[in-house]
C-alpha cells in the first residue's frame, strides 16, 4: 500500500485515461511548435508589450476551443504591466476549476533573440519554457482535451494568465483571489519538480528593510564618542540568523548590507535588506516580530533602528481539502502509469495567494522542467502528454467529487 501523496506505476490506464493520453500524445508536435513560438519573443514583467502578446496569443487559442475570454487591464502605481487573461470554458464535469499561470518571465529584453529556443534530445531549452509558458500551454492543451469530450457541460474551467507573477503579482493579486474564492479548486500550472513531483505546499515570504542610525565620530581620535551602526549591523545579522536557525520551517537571508562612508569615520548609518520565509503564517508572523525586537534591542548601544516590510506573500499551507486534492491527483497519475508525490518548496507562487482564500489548491501541474531563471532553463517534452492528461483527468475527478456550495467548509471570506 502506498503512502499518502505517493503513487507507483500500474499495469495500464483506464479507458478514460487512455483516451486522454492518446489524444495528448497526438498533439505533442503541435505543443512543441507552439512553445517555440511563445518563447520566441521577450515577455519580462516590465515588458508590457511582450506579456500582452502572450495574453493575446492565449486568448485566440482558447477562443478557438469555444472559450469566452476577457482581457483585463491592470492599473497601479509604478511601471506599466500588460493585461491579464480570464478565459472560461464549459466542460463535462460539475466543478469550477481555476487554472493559474503567468505570461511574464524574469529575463531582460534581448534574451529571446540571444538564446533561441532549441531542442536537445527529449528537452527543449529556452527562456520561459518551464517558467511558465510551458505550463500555460499545457493548461490550454488540457482544456482542448476537455472540450473534445462528450457529455453535459455543467462545469467550467477558468484559465487565468497573469502578467506580473515574477514580481509577486502586485497588480493581479486582487483578480486572482476573487477568482479563487468562487472556484471549487485551484490548480497551478507551474511546471512539476525535476523528479516529477507536484507541489502541495510553499513557504510564505516577506521582505524587510532595516535602517540603523548611530552617531559618527573620528575613528582614530575619539571613537568612543560614536555609536557604530556598522558594528550594530554585523551583530544584528548574526542574531537574525541564529533566531531563524532555531525555528522549524523558517529561513532568513540578509541579502544587502551597507554602512558608513569613510574608513576613518565611525559609521552613523547602516542599511540591511533581508527576507524571511516560513511554512506557516504563524511562524512567519512570529519571525517578523523577532526581527523587530532584535532591532529595538540595539537602542541599548545607542543605535536606533526602524523596519519596513514589503512584498508579503502568505504561505501555501496544506489543508485536509488540499490533501484530498493531492490524493486524487496521485490516483489519476497512477492510472496514467506515473509515479508522483507531493513536495513542499521554499519558492512562492500565485497558488500562495489562491490557497490563502481557503480554496483547495495544488501546484506543479505543468510538464516536468527545471533550471528556472537561468540560461539552462529546460522542459522535458516527453513528459508533456502524460502531464496534460493528468491535468485534464484531475479536472474531471474534481467534478465527480465536488460538494454543493452549501456543503463546502467555510472559506476565509465567508467567516
Amino acid at each position: 500500500m502506498t503512502g499518502v501523496g505517493q503513487a507507483t506505476a500500474t499495469a495500464g490506464p483506464s479507458a478514460e485515461s487512455s483516451v486522454l493520453l492518446r489524444r495528448a500524445t497526438s498533439s505533442l508536435a503541435r505543443y512543441a511548435e507552439e512553445l517555440t513560438e511563445l518563447t520566441s519573443f521577450d515577455s519580462g514583467t516590465w515588458n508590457a508589450a511582450g506579456t500582452r502578446r502572450v495574453v493575446a496569443w492565449c486568448a485566440a487559442r482558447v477562443e478557438a476551443l469555444g472559450a469566452r475570454t476577457k482581457i483585463v487591464e491592470l492599473d497601479g502605481d509604478g511601471p506599466a504591466v500588460g493585461p491579464a487573461l480570464v478565459a472560461r470554458l464549459a466542460v463535462p464535469t460539475d466543478a469550477q476549476v481555476l487554472l493559474v499561470g503567468h505570461a511574464d518571465t524574469v529575463y531582460p529584453d534581448g534574451t529571446a533573440a540571444r538564446r533561441r529556443t532549441r531542442r536537445a534530445g527529449r528537452r527543449v531549452l529556452g527562456p520561459g519554457v518551464s517558467d511558465d509558458k510551458g505550463g500555460v500551454l499545457a493548461g490550454i492543451h488540457a482544456m482542448e482535451l476537455l472540450a473534445d469530450l462528450p457529455g453535459p457541460r455543467r462545469g467550467e474551467v477558468v484559465l487565468l494568465v497573469s502578467p506580473d507573477e515574477e514580481v509577486g503579482s502586485p497588480r493581479s493579486v486582487g483578480l486572482l483571489t476573487s477568482l479563487a474564492r468562487t472556484a471549487d479548486v485551484v490548480l497551478g500550472l507551474e511546471c512539476a519538480r525535476e523528479n516529477g513531483d507536484l507541489v502541495r505546499a510553499r513557504k510564505g515570504v516577506c521582505d524587510v528593510d532595516i535602517t540603523l542610525r548611530g552617531r559618527s565620530a573620528h575613528a582614530g581620535i575619539e571613537p568612543e564618542r560614536g555609536a557604530d551602526a556598522a558594528l550594530a549591523a554585523a551583530r544584528l545579522v548574526v542574531a537574525l540568523h541564529e533566531a531563524a536557525r532555531t525555528r522549524d520551517g523558517v529561513s532568513l537571508n540578509v541579502g544587502v548590507v551597507r554602512a558608513g562612508s569613510r574608513p576613518n569615520v565611525v559609521a552613523d548609518v547602516a542599511e540591511l535588506r533581508l527576507e524571511v520565509r516560513a511554512t506557516t503564517a504563524v511562524a512567519l508572523d512570529e519571525m517578523l516580530g523577532t526581527v523587530d525586537a532584535l532591532v529595538d534591542d540595539l537602542a541599548a548601544a545607542g543605535v536606533n533602528g526602524t523596519t519596513a516590510r514589503s512584498g508579503h506573500c502568505p504561505p501555501f499551507e496544506p489543508t485536509p481539502a488540499s490533501t484530498e486534492l493531492l490524493r486524487r491527483a496521485v490516483r489519476r497519475a497512477q492510472d496514467l502509469g506515473l509515479t508522483v508525490s507531493g513536495a513542499a518548496t521554499g519558492g512562492v507562487g500565485d497558488t500562495n495567494f489562491a490557497a490563502a482564500t481557503g480554496t483547495p489548491a495544488l501546484d506543479g501541474l505543468g510538464p516536468v522542467g527545471g533550471g528556472d531563471h537561468s540560461d539552462a532553463e529546460w522542459l522535458d517534452l516527453s513528459s508533456v502528454p502524460a502531464r496534460v492528461a493528468l491535468l485534464a483527468g484531475l479536472v474531471l475527478d474534481v467534478g465527480r467529487s465536488t460538494t454543493t456550495p452549501h456543503d463546502r467548509p467555510a472559506r476565509k471570506d465567508d467567516r
